[in-house]
């Protein structure tokens, strides 16, 4: 779920700051190693479960490794940012919310990784917060971030920018308002799964709530202004965001066939000057 996220990242970043991505072979080739090492990380679900200890050292071992090929992306993505001439436009916000939420899901799933660790965060708030970061926090945001690029190459119209840029604040604000208190609740011994919790967890999860509400009210605002784009929306330019991807050539919304005559490549996709 985590990769199609990444690539549409990798796009924006790449747009927003004017610059070539930074180690392209090596994003392309970490995201074939994410999707190989994954295959083999299922046993840390299970280190409470009663499975052997050198099962237990060779998943947690195996999890940690899925962090190589990931701190080389977000690495990149960095690098790429450095010295660029950042543009912050809705996209571009989700894309950078996208870096911040994700990290902090993956420095969390380290702990998790951590057989001795594991045992007492096991079935707590704190894995459900690390899985909201990484995977909510993570691919939500990149949905969002790409929604809003290729919206006018879908529809051939633009949105309220300043309608969006809320929409930014309100869902990155209420998300980390609504899951970081959990990594506290979890650490503190509550267990996720049951319906009612414990006197002493009562603030802390009256600011999670707080904050679901947040991210909804930002929802329905985002739901409006995807709507209002299609429907009233002012006509896209060719190329909006001024990007290098061979996308932006055709119409917008594309024809049939994409293009109604083959197109001329001149530069690479990512050639920013």
């Amino acid at each position: 779920m985590i990769l199609p996220a990444m690539g549409v990242v990798s796009e924006v970043i790449t747009c927003f700051s004017r610059k070539t991505i930074f180690g392209y072979k090596a994003i392309a080739l970490s995201s074939v190693g994410i999707a190989a090492v994954s295959f083999f990380v299922w046993g840390h679900h299970m280190f409470v479960s009663g499975q052997s200890e050198v099962a237990g050292i060779l998943f947690s071992f195996i999890t940690m490794l899925v962090g190589v090929p990931t701190a080389i992306k977000v690495f990149n993505w960095v690098a790429t940012l450095y010295k660029g001439s950042i543009s912050f436009q809705s996209p571009m916000l989700f894309a950078m919310g996208f870096l911040f939420l994700f990290t902090i899901g993956g420095v969390t799933g380290i702990f998790l990784a951590v057989v001795a660790i594991d045992v007492h965060f096991h079935d707590t708030y704190f894995v459900v917060a690390h899985f909201h970061y990484v995977m909510v926090g993570g691919t939500l945001m990149a949905i969002m971030a790409g929604s809003y690029y290729w919206f006018p190459k879908i529809f051939g119209k633009m949105y309220n920018e300043s309608l969006a840029r809320l929409t930014f604040v309100l869902i990155f604000v209420g998300f980390n308002v609504t899951f970081f208190p959990q990594f506290i609740l979890g650490a503190m011994g509550m267990p996720r799964r049951y319906y009612d919790y414990l006197p002493e967890y009562t603030s802390l999860n009256r600011i999670s709530t707080f904050g679901a509400y947040t991210i909804a009210i930002g929802f329905l605002i985002a739901l409006y202004v995807i709507i209002q784009g299609m429907m009233a929306g002012k006509k896209a330019p060719m190329n909006p965001w001024g990007a290098k991807t061979l996308e932006w050539t055709a119409n917008s919304p594309p024809t049939h066939f994409n293009f109604d005559h083959e197109p001329t490549v001149t530069e690479g996709p990512y050639e920013y000057r």
